[in-house]
């Protein structure tokens, strides 16, 4: 006969994570290249992808001023392949985004 384990309390959010309490989904952190395409496909922008859910994702790269309101993601496989999502720019601040995805 196996015992059974004790429940481990959920811990709630850490002060340093002061925006955990707003999201409507949990995020998973990833380190992955992405690439943000826009202009109908004509510009993009290399960005790594720092932490993402099924609703959006953390950004990160230089130049993220020059990102629209919308835009495509999509993140790279590592074998010249990628999956692609429609997104908005929620916030910026500096080198950092965070992104909506709206498909």
């Amino acid at each position: 006969m196996q015992a059974e384990s004790p429940s481990i309390p959920a811990m709630p959010p850490t002060p340093s994570s002061p925006h955990a309490e707003k999201r409507r989904a949990p995020r998973v952190r990833r380190l992955l290249q992405a690439r943000c395409v826009f202009n109908g496909g004509s510009s993009t922008l290399d960005v790594t992808l720092r932490n993402i859910s099924p609703l959006g994702a953390r950004i990160a790269g230089d130049a993220l001023i020059c990102l629209p309101p919308t835009f495509e993601l999509r993140i790279l496989d590592g074998f010249g392949g990628y999956s692609a999502r429609r997104a908005r720019l929620v916030w910026s601040r500096g080198a950092t985004a965070g992104i909506e995805f709206i498909d």
